[in-house]
């Protein structure tokens, strides 16, 4: 690594989570600089903040060279995953810059988790997820310490605000691909998966079984062997459109909307004994949430603290991640 590289690149810095991004790189006093596809828009937002800014597509090489030359950490903020990640996992070998994205899609993860060989040659950190994982990721981990020998992980998301247009979008990648759970230590589809009742801390509720992307990503960090993911989702008081109609969608939830209501996550740990740890993070809503995460792992980075090679936000940096965090805290039950 280039030690004169001490800038963050966002990229799709324009986009609804992307500017929540800037906004909290902005915020903290970073070095960052600014890219995306479009000059219409990212132009005018850079002069807003007062950063550099690059125009280029998301498969230009040159263009990737050119926006990284003074970066150490890349921010891909431009969903679907499905159309940037290669492109941009692929840019920051090339270029040896330490790569974070705040996809929610699960061939992001594998995608990053192929390319660890790469990533370790390059001497860069590739983290895919570094959105709401991060706490997700420190609260696994934290509670399957608290106990012997960790066998199985069920673990539930509880969403507040609705959704940006983006994440509808990226959302059909994940619909797509049936119910999966890690079993005895493999990734399989499961035909009759059952909801599940969790605790959030103000009473129970039922959660829908989904695969969210710990079955890869703490998976890395804890190698618990059995996990199953479960959703449930709270809109806010004003509803939203019909998320089957993306273009009625507005942008994403706006500020009044987020601070209306918290991100829950509970995780269980069942010990190979039979012994369970329940414990759950209280955390701002979601897109909130999103942006404070990976702006904090960009922030270690810039720093210097990274694990070359394919990484979960846990396995990077522990569970202490979850203190850089604001508003964001562990409780155990």
């Amino acid at each position: 690594m280039n030690s004169s590289k001490n800038k963050i690149l966002i990229y799709g810095a324009a986009g609804y989570t992307g500017r929540l991004v800037c906004e909290r790189a902005k915020e903290l006093e970073l070095p960052f600089e600014i890219a995306g596809r479009s000059g219409d828009t990212i132009e005018p937002l850079a002069k807003e903040l007062g950063v550099a800014y690059h125009t280029f597509g998301v498969d230009d090489a040159a263009g990737w060279k050119a926006a990284l030359q003074n970066a150490s950490c890349l921010i891909n903020a431009a969903g679907p995953f499905e159309n940037t990640a290669e492109y941009a996992m692929k840019a920051c070998l090339d270029n040896g810059v330490h790569h974070l994205d705040i996809s929610a899609e699960l061939a992001t993860y594998q995608l990053a988790e192929s390319l660890d060989e790469q990533a370790k040659q390059a001497g860069i950190m590739l983290i895919s997820g570094a959105g709401m994982f991060v706490s997700y990721d420190a609260l696994v981990l934290h509670t399957a310490r608290r106990v012997k020998t960790p066998h199985k992980v069920s673990v539930a998301f509880r969403h507040y605000g609705g959704f940006s247009r983006g994440s509808v979008k990226s959302s059909r990648n994940i619909a797509g691909l049936g119910i999966l759970v890690r079993k005895d230590g493999k990734i399989k589809q499961v035909a009759d998966a059952q909801t599940k009742l969790f605790y959030f801390g103000d009473g129970e509720e039922e959660c829908l079984p989904t695969p969210l992307g710990g079955i890869i990503l703490s998976y890395k960090s804890t190698g618990i062997p059995n996990i199953e993911e479960y959703f449930q989702l709270k809109l806010p008081a004003s509803g939203m459109a019909d998320l089957a109609d993306i273009d009625a969608l507005p942008d994403g939830p706006n500020a009044e909307e987020r601070a209306a209501g918290r991100t829950r996550l509970a995780a269980e740990v069942t010990d190979e004994d039979g012994g369970k740890a329940y414990s759950v993070v209280d955390a701002p809503s979601g897109y909130t949430l999103t942006s404070l995460s990976v702006v904090a792992v960009a922030h270690r980075i810039l720093r210097g603290d990274f694990k070359t090679g394919f990484q979960s936000p846990a396995s990077a940096f522990g569970e202490s991640i979850i203190r850089d965090i604001p508003d964001t805290n562990i409780i155990d039950f």
